[in-house]
């Protein structure tokens, strides 16, 4: 797992702080959003290529199970 974007936005936030507290609340409050939202877009595309390998992986380990009982049922059922 990449800790960049998160590390990204940590050094992105010690940045815009001084900035966001001269900032209107509201305006403030908007920033800090977007840099949350862009946060969790670039973890979701970073992420999504691992997301896809370990969900491909549960599906065989089910597959596989459910073989494996079916196994079970024909033999002691």
């Amino acid at each position: 797992m990449s800790a960049r974007p998160l590390l990204a936005t940590v050094a992105v936030l010690a940045l815009v702080a001084p900035v966001a507290a001269r900032l209107p609340e509201l305006a403030a409050v908007a920033l800090l959003a977007l840099l949350c939202l862009a946060t969790t877009v670039a973890e979701t595309v970073n992420e999504d290529g691992r997301r896809r390998q370990i969900r491909q992986l549960a599906l065989e380990e089910q597959i596989a199970a459910e073989v494996e009982q079916s196994r079970w049922r024909q033999r002691h059922l």
